[in-house]
């Protein structure tokens, strides 16, 4: 019983072999092989947004301008319609990145100053050169007391405005810069005679100040989608030596012509110190935010 079941799917396996083979010829058939060449868009750009349309056994492949693609007549004619689309002139855009700081600073100082007392012993407290502000003096005698308060205010703006064109769907990066000498001193270890020497050498490092931005615009209709990341340094005030950086990182998106707002920073600080019979206080407010607006060049 067995062995006749073994001859009768051994017969139906061989008498199934030639439709087989039949059939796999149909299926090679019905492939077909086309060579794409694009217009303005590189073969990168494209299979992506191909690749996703072609059935399981369908292969596309790409060298500079042109497209290689294996698939079905069908699903070839579908995929030169969405080549239509997509393979058009690309659009020439102007980015405009602005990065503005606004530090405001105040300072408050209060002092009294004088001489009070009698011929046997008297306190003399000298005062300031400062002659700003608001004084007070009260005087009995030869005893005189002077009261002093005097404010400062100080505002400082940084409007830096960069502009690159590039076309849709493509990269841009622009910075524009210096090198600036900052002192460094360093310790340096020597060997000498077995013992460790150790020696103070001074020198200047020389510090790239950078403003820019990279950016990567794409257009649907009038919203443009950004991969941006701009770029602000600038030489500190308070610091010899140092640099103040500003950096963002990120993707936006918001329509054609109009600012759109990557980023802001904030930073309030505040002091107070005292001395005899006076005080001073100081307050600094740093505001930084960072625009991009895309525009179609005409």
């Amino acid at each position: 019983m067995l062995m006749q079941n073994d001859i009768s799917s051994g017969f139906l396996r061989w008498a199934l072999l030639p439709f087989a083979g039949v059939w796999g010829c149909v299926l090679a058939q019905s492939m077909v092989l086309e060579v794409i060449p694009l217009k303005y868009r590189t073969a990168d750009q494209v299979i992506p947004i191909v690749q996703p349309l072609l059935p399981r056994d369908a292969s596309i492949s790409g060298l500079q301008n042109q497209l290689v693609i294996r698939t079905t007549p069908a699903n070839l004619e579908e995929i030169k319609r969405v080549l239509a689309s997509v393979d058009a002139m690309p659009r020439r855009l102007v980015i405009t990145v602005r990065q503005d700081a606004d530090v405001a600073a105040s300072r408050r100082d209060a002092e009294v100053s004088g001489r009070v007392g009698s011929d046997q012993a008297r306190v003399v407290v000298p005062g300031s050169s400062e002659r700003r502000g608001g004084t007070v003096v009260l005087q009995d005698g030869d005893n005189r007391v002077r009261a002093r308060v005097f404010d400062t205010q100080s505002v400082e703006s940084d409007r830096n405005a960069q502009t690159v064109q590039v076309l849709e769907g493509n990269s841009a990066l622009i910075n524009a810069g210096r090198s600036v000498p900052v002192p460094r001193r360093r310790i340096v270890r020597n060997v000498v005679g077995g013992r460790v020497v150790e020696q103070v050498v001074e020198d200047v490092e020389y510090r790239d100040v950078v403003s820019g931005f990279y950016v990567r615009p794409r257009l649907t209709g009038d919203t443009v989608t950004l991969e941006v990341s701009p770029q602000h340094d600038t030489v500190s005030r308070d610091m010899p030596g140092a640099v103040n950086v500003q950096r963002v990182v990120t993707t936006v998106s918001g329509r054609l012509g109009e600012w759109i707002e990557l980023g802001g920073l904030g930073q309030d600080r505040a002091g107070q110190s005292s001395v005899l019979l006076g005080s001073t206080s100081r307050a600094v407010s740093d505001t930084r935010r960072v625009l991009i607006k895309v525009e179609e060049a005409r």
